[in-house]
């Protein structure tokens, strides 16, 4: 089993789950239509995570796992935590970090299980991987397999309950359920129709946690520059009013 996947097997179901992140590029697809802007979005967030893991939560405990997907992120923590507030400052960092690249991105906070699947793959996987070293590819021809030795609801809660939100925009969802264990540094609302989704203002959250990341590695910004480059989008890729409504009227930009 990998570090990775590691902990005590004899832990309460509840305190097995590991918070993750879910982030991406808000409009990637129609981005990358019209010029280079989505790949500056996307290797803006790729830089803050690869920054946090290295500069800000390195050591075991506090470490962070990332997998790409496409064009966003799953972010997940080393072990479980009863408060969310670091989570969420994780976020807020990288989207506010994704903002300094003209992008702006889409966000979830849940939480799940994480497993090490690699000894359930066929033997002749299992027996590639070992003959070149590596674990996450293998030989496929002369071109390669890429592999994900890691799977669990850890990897998709936080996507589904995105996908699941109605409100569109530049938005930073976590289950209603969940939303008592952040603390009340990071303002928040639940949507409209009073359901089970509730957003956090990623713009206006002002935590300890988020200056640390800032002054330690520089992933973020003030929250100003925040807003106005909410606002420069906008004005720039002309979203249609729903994504308007939705970001800004959930991120209290007036």
């Amino acid at each position: 089993m990998t570090d990775e996947a590691a902990g005590p097997a004899d832990l309460p179901i509840e305190e097995s789950k590991r918070w993750s992140i879910w982030i991406d590029i808000e409009g990637f697809s129609t981005l990358w239509e019209r010029g280079h802007k989505a790949v500056l979005g996307l290797t803006a967030l790729m830089e803050g995570i690869y920054r946090l893991g290295n500069e800000v939560y390195h050591d075991d405990g506090d470490r962070l796992f990332a997998h790409q997907f496409g064009d966003g992120f799953i972010i997940v923590a080393d072990f479980h935590e009863p408060e969310l507030d670091r989570c969420a400052a994780i976020a807020v960092a990288l989207m506010r970090h994704v903002s300094r690249a003209g992008c702006l991105a889409r966000a979830a906070i849940a939480e799940g299980e994480f497993a090490d699947i690699s000894g359930l793959w066929p033997r002749s996987i299992r027996e590639a991987t070992a003959s070149c070293g590596s674990n996450d590819c293998v030989p496929l021809g002369s071109a390669l397999m890429t592999l994900l030795p890691v799977m669990g609801t850890a990897l998709i809660a936080a996507n589904k309950l995105d996908a699941k939100n109605p409100v569109k925009g530049s938005i930073l969802t976590i289950a209603t359920d969940n939303a008592a264990r952040v603390s009340s540094s990071f303002p928040r609302q639940e949507i409209a129709d009073g359901s089970c989704f509730t957003i956090i203002d990623w713009v206006h959250a002002d935590h300890a946690c988020i200056d640390h990341i800032w002054t330690t590695a520089g992933i973020g910004r003030p929250a100003e520059e925040a807003e106005q480059a909410v606002r420069d989008y906008a004005i720039a890729e002309h979203p249609p009013a729903a994504w308007i409504e939705g970001t800004f009227g959930y991120n209290a930009i007036s």
